[in-house]
């Protein structure tokens, strides 16, 4: 999903690759940073459950809920 997203923008995660994370589809966060590589840019994101943890985009996929 290229969504275009900025730093404060609220997010809902709609797949996530990651058996270790607690978060499902739907949990929402805030985006906190962002490091865009080559090919991958990392959404690292404060979830509402607690986590901080990153997207890769395009691997995972989102929706920006709030800007």
């Amino acid at each position: 999903m290229k969504n275009k997203v900025s730093i404060g923008d609220r997010v809902e995660l709609v797949f996530i690759n990651d058996s270790m994370t607690r978060l499902k589809p739907g949990a929402q966060g805030t985006v906190t940073k962002i490091e865009a590589e080559t090919d991958e840019t990392l959404i690292w994101v404060q979830w509402d459950n607690g986590e901080q943890l990153a997207l890769l985009d395009p691997i995972d996929k989102y929706k920006v809920v709030k800007k």
